[in-house]
C-alpha cells in the first residue's frame, strides 16, 4: 500500500525542507499546494484571494495523488493541515483512495517562524509577518490521539 505523507505545520516550521527530504527518503511524488498555486494562479488573483486559489490548487493535487495511489506510489503532500478536522479529512480521503496515511507535524517556536518569514519575500509574506499573533491562533497542533510524527525543525 503506497504511503500519503501528510505534511502539517505552521508558517515558517520547515515543512518544505522536510518535505523534500522525505520524498527522496521514500522515492515519493512531492507535491506542494503553495508552488501549485503560483503556477496556476496570478500573482494579482492568489495575493487578492488566498484561500480560494489555495482550495481550488489543493483539488487539482488530490487528483494526482489519487492517480499515484493507482499506480501504487508514495506521496509527500506538502500543506500545512492547520486544524484537525483537515487533517481528518486528509487522512480519511487517503484510506478511501487506497493509501496509507502518515502525519508528520513540523514544529519551530514561534520567535524562529517570525524570524523565516520576515526573510520571505513579497506581500503574502508581509502580511503574514503583521497578522502573525492572529494567524497563529488559527493553527491546532496535533494531539496525542493523532498518531504522528513530529519534527523539530530549529
Amino acid at each position: 500500500m503506497a504511503k500519503l505523507f501528510l505534511i502539517c505545520g505552521f508558517l515558517g516550521a520547515g515543512k518544505t525542507t522536510v518535505s523534500k527530504r522525505l520524498a527522496k527518503e521514500y522515492d515519493a511524488e512531492y507535491m506542494n499546494v503553495d508552488s501549485h498555486v503560483m503556477r496556476i494562479f496570478a500573482p494579482s488573483e492568489y495575493e487578492n484571494n488566498w484561500e480560494k486559489c489555495f482550495a481550488t490548487a489543493a483539488e487539482h493535487l488530490w487528483q494526482q495523488i489519487q492517480q499515484c495511489a493507482a499506480i501504487n506510489r508514495n506521496v509527500v503532500f506538502d500543506v500545512g493541515f492547520w486544524t484537525r478536522k483537515s487533517r481528518d479529512i486528509a487522512r480519511q480521503r487517503a484510506m478511501n483512495i487506497g493509501m496509507q496515511p502518515v502525519l508528520y507535524y513540523v514544529y519551530a517556536p514561534d520567535a524562529i517562524l517570525k524570524q523565516r518569514i520576515a526573510m520571505r519575500p513579497g506581500k503574502i509574506a508581509e502580511n503574514n509577518i503583521k497578522k502573525f499573533d492572529t494567524i497563529r491562533k488559527m493553527f491546532e497542533e496535533p494531539q496525542a490521539d493523532e498518531e504522528f510524527v513530529r519534527i523539530d525543525n530549529f
